[in-house]
């Protein structure tokens, strides 16, 4: 085997020393993830978690395995676990992380982010411009992209007029508003490579949400042919083609041999549905798997002790949420009281036994430039009996029976367990109701409307921007969406976020977002707990994989191309 190395592509991962050990703080030893020799101090073993009482902190870059001699093998396919299959494909619908790994290299968007999640650069477009008023968007496409062979298209050339389509589609059909609908009023084909895009109003990170998988570049003809089974069927410009979905065992993919890009390494993806962390570990150690996603509780120490463990700090926020309109939760001072009967620190240090995750207290990431440490004190302290007499005074002297959905992970089951314990005491039974995550995104979607789910946890990622968290849990353009499950409906609400979306001034922008994060914080809409890391297992065989702070799978991206070792 090669001489292999792990490369830092940017310096530490967050540059305020942590108070608690995690996301690779736990690590001492020289030797970091699958066997590879630290190049610099910034490797993973010296990654700090984010510190929720710090400030200034910075997202770090993305952590590459690379090799120090020798060409790329081309071929073969890679393996890849992760923990539950896909709902949906769509990008208008899909609403977990794991539908994004599989769209992420079938699909291409306008821009993508780079290897450290950093910056926006191009990809299906060249360049752009913005006029002096800040309302219109000039983009340049490339002219050499073909979309993938389908059932309705031969594999055609992509035109302005498939992105004129595929965003209007976007604004008007997205469950989640992915292109700021505010915002954006219309785009129009200039030529066959060049997009012009309206804007109602001044759109601070409007490029940005280019990139999301959300505003994918797809065909008209394989959409409105396909109907509503488009999203087991997508058609894109991306790297691979969609093979083949079986529920609950893989997804497939191909190469698409009229790539637009550099040609992958290798010749196929398989994303393998392994949802017991250690059966993908002994997966990876045997050969069967070559990465293993979303690694949880002991399999983390399993990892590192076998030198197969990457890890880095996420951009992803973890919480539970109430339900805000139906319910006991629909009270403010029931949402304060269960707040109040929860010991945040120790359910933290309960649930993340591995140093794989720390302690949040605001519905956004310390890297955000809206996050101040002084809103932390909104959450009220532990004080159970103070719960108990708020709610007697709301009406429950005797306590009532309430619901928390949540995908059965590791981590959510633990945190599950320990509210249930939490609640009891203060009166409150707890109905957990546990499942893969596809089934738990079409539990909560539009859940507000009854009183049947009180509450639930899940993590949510997304770029640093406030937007990308704020805009998505408490906007009423997203009610239908699983970021705002708990119905979070409020004028005042769209107001200031639409205040903070819309100018270019940063300043500006964090305080329309700091008061946001007052207003949402004062109203006890949920439990924003961690901040959890990313954890991979990956084989020795593998090359040129990027772990970014969003977890995404790349794999034949403008900065990295996977390839494995025969």
């Amino acid at each position: 085997m090669k001489k292999r190395r792990l490369i830092a592509l940017a310096a530490a991962a967050v540059m305020a020393a942590s108070s608690l050990a995690g996301c690779g703080g736990s690590q001492t030893s020289s030797t970091t993830a699958a066997g590879s020799t630290a190049e610099t101090a910034a490797a993973s073993s010296n990654a700090v978690s984010p510190d929720a009482k710090s400030t200034d902190q910075t997202l770090g870059g993305g952590i590459a395995v690379g090799s120090s001699d020798g060409e790329a093998v081309k071929g073969g396919t890679l393996v890849v676990s992760m923990p539950s299959s896909p709902r949906t494909l769509d990008p208008k619908a899909y609403s977990t992380m794991y539908e994004n790994h599989i769209m992420y290299n079938v699909l291409d968007t306008l821009f993508v982010w780079d290897k450290d999640y950093k910056e926006v650069i191009p990809s299906l477009a060249t360049d752009y411009t913005v006029s002096d008023d800040g309302l219109t968007y000039t983009i340049n496409l490339r002219d050499d992209v073909y979309f993938q062979k389908g059932k309705f298209q031969d594999g055609r050339k992509m035109t302005a007029d498939d992105v004129v389509y595929s965003l209007e589609r976007s604004k008007e059909e997205s469950t989640t508003d992915r292109i700021c609908r505010d915002f954006f009023d219309y785009c129009e084909a200039a030529s066959p490579t060049q997009v012009v895009i309206h804007m109602k109003s001044v759109a601070g990170p409007f490029i940005s949400q280019l990139a999301g998988i959300g505003n994918a570049i797809l065909p008209k003809e394989e959409v409105e042919g396909w109907g509503e089974d488009f999203g087991s069927h997508i058609v894109g410009t991306g790297a691979f083609t969609l093979e083949e979905i079986v529920t609950d065992e893989k997804v497939t993919l191909k190469k698409n041999e009229n790539y637009w890009g550099t040609e992958p390494n290798v010749d196929g993806i398989e994303f393998r549905i392994i949802s017991d962390s250690n059966q993908a570990i002994n997966a990876v150690q045997t050969g069967e798997v070559d990465i293993a996603m979303y690694l949880q509780g002991e399999a983390i120490k399993r990892a590192q002790d076998a030198d197969l463990l990457l890890q880095a700090p996420s951009s992803a926020v973890t919480y539970v949420r109430f339900n805000m309109q139906n319910g006991p939760t629909a009270n403010a001072d029931v949402r304060k009281a269960l707040t109040m009967a929860v010991d945040i620190d120790s359910m933290v240090a309960g649930i993340y036994q591995y140093g794989e995750g720390t302690r949040a207290y605001q519905p956004l990431p310390v890297y955000s430039f809206a996050y101040d440490t002084a809103y932390n004190d909104l959450v009220p302290s532990y004080d159970p009996e103070g719960a108990k007499k708020l709610l007697a005074e709301a009406g429950y002297p005797d306590g009532f029976t309430m619901s928390l959905y949540i995908g059965s992970t590791t981590y959510r089951e633990k945190m599950a367990q320990m509210l249930q314990y939490y609640w009891s005491q203060i009166g409150v039974t707890l109905d957990i109701k546990s499942s893969a995550m596809a089934d738990w995104s079409a539990a909560v979607v539009d859940s507000w409307q009854s009183d049947v789910v009180n509450s639930y946890g899940v993590s949510w990622n997304s770029d640093p921007d406030p937007y990308g968290f704020l805009g998505k849990f408490f906007s009423s353009q997203t009610l239908h969406a699983s970021s705002n499950a708990g119905g979070y409906n409020d004028p005042e609400m769209d107001e200031l976020l639409n205040e903070g979306f819309g100018s270019t001034d940063t300043a500006k922008r964090a305080e329309s977002y700091k008061k946001v994060i007052e207003k949402v914080m004062n109203e006890y809409t949920g439990i924003y707990y961690a901040y959890e890391c990313r954890n991979w297992a990956i084989s020795p065989k593998v090359h040129d994989a990027v772990l970014r702070a969003d977890n995404q799978m790349l794999v034949a991206t403008p900065f990295n191309n996977i390839w494995v070792e025969k």
